[in-house]
């Protein structure tokens, strides 16, 4: 684990070195070799966690640092195509020797783009990602084995291919189409892979300088290794429709089908519906208000390994603020409210509704073109505690850190 943070280290003197020297020059952050538009940068940062280990207890707090370094390479290939590629890492440790939660992750995304024709454009993208996380349990956390320590180490791969083909400029209409497919390699205890595959299609018709009419349709099939495949096909549409120069209002319809493999009740038709207000109260403060419901089947062995489903109402209210200061500080702040119903199907199981709400607040300050500084405060309270659970985990968590761009 060394080597990647001597690295960081590294790339953050160059980066400060550079942007000190950048500034007399006032070029602005990138740079060109060859055809080629380059960008690098490094963040770096700190935490702090009331509740580090999410537990229900809410007994462990501790502090923790990261560091992410970026780079991005970008070309025009041509008058029609383009090409671009980033590659991350994020190190992060967190707390102490004894009672830890370390993560590592690295990956790389590629993109390819070219115009057809004057209305159909082309778009290629792919990715990979690995993340490990190391949690560490030092002596006492087990109070049979007050002297044991323990560590957990999961790890995953993500791997992603996706295909688009978007269409303009025919009168009033756009359409989209797009497939991929995904994969998450589990090795973690549980060793397992799971290959997911979508498909959808939407489109919008503008009725009016200030209403649109919007359709959705969508196809995917879940395949883990170590279980059944699912199907599932979603149905969307509704209007977007601008009320005035400041408030614009979209509502949304639509029903999913589910097709569980392996279970008794294996089929279900689930509806869902959302609503989303947008107002722009001046140049520098806007606000977002959006509330997300669904209905649907979720699927369980019970102890005795028999199929046991429930229906789940899921509501989700979020309110935003985002203020532009000046210049170079930007605010935001969001309020969620979620709330959870279920609905047993067989007698005897209970009905595990949860609430939960979460707040977080957001500042960036933009010294220059070259560092900026950032800092955020988020809470929850448990979102784990149901009806008859124990209300009291809670967790705020505050981060700081400075972002130097090349």
């Amino acid at each position: 684990m060394k080597k990647p943070l001597q690295l960081a280290a590294l790339l953050c003197g160059c980066l400060v070195t550079t942007s000190v020297f950048a500034q007399n020059i006032d070029k602005g952050p990138g740079f060109r070799y060859k055809g080629w538009d380059i960008g690098a940068s490094v963040s770096v940062g700190a935490f702090w966690e009331s509740n580090a280990h999410n537990s229900t207890t809410d007994d462990e707090s501790g502090a923790g640092w990261r560091v992410q370094p970026s780079l991005t390479l970008s070309r025009q290939l041509g008058d029609r195509s383009s090409f671009g590629t980033s590659l991350f890492y994020t190190m992060e440790r967190g707390f102490d020797d004894e009672d830890a939660q370390d993560s590592d992750s690295y990956g790389i995304a590629l993109n390819y783009s070219r115009t057809l024709n004057p209305r159909w454009r082309l778009s290629i993208s792919g990715s990979y990602s690995h993340s490990e996380n190391d949690e560490f349990y030092g002596a006492g956390w087990d109070p049979n084995n007050p002297m044991l320590s323990r560590v957990d180490s999961d790890e995953t791969d993500n791997y992603n291919v996706n295909v688009g083909l978007a269409y303009t400029g025919f009168r009033k209409w756009n359409l989209s189409i797009g497939a991929g497919w995904s994969r998450s390699d589990y090795e973690d205890s549980w060793g397992s892979t799971n290959d997911s595959y979508n498909a959808s299609v939407t489109a919008g018709y503008r009725w009016s300088e200030r209403t649109s009419w919007n359709f959705s349709l969508s196809a995917s099939t879940d395949d883990p290794d170590g279980g059944e495949t699912s199907h599932s096909y979603s149905l969307m549409t509704g209007l977007s429709h601008t009320i005035s120069n400041r408030l614009s209002l979209t509502a949304m319809v639509g029903a999913s089908f589910q097709d569980y493999q392996g279970y008794n009740d294996d089929t279900s038709v689930d509806p869902s519906y959302s609503l989303s207000l947008s107002y722009r109260a001046s140049e520098r403060i806007a606000l977002a208000l959006s509330l997300n419901s669904t209905y649907e089947s979720e699927y369980y062995n019970d102890a005795r390994y028999n199929a046991r489903s429930t229906y789940v109402w899921s509501h989700n209210l979020t309110g935003s603020m985002t203020v532009k200061w000046s210049d170079k500080v930007y605010s935001s702040l969001s309020i969620s409210g979620f709330y959870e119903e279920h609905v047993a199907t067989v007698g005897g199981l209970s009905d595990r509704n949860r609430t939960y709400i979460q707040v977080a607040c957001n500042t960036s300050y933009r010294f220059n073109n070259y560092v900026s500084m950032y800092g955020s405060v988020s809470w929850k309270n448990d979102q784990y505690d149901y009806d008859n659970g124990d209300d009291t985990a809670d967790d705020i968590r505050l981060d700081v850190g400075l972002t130097f761009t090349l």
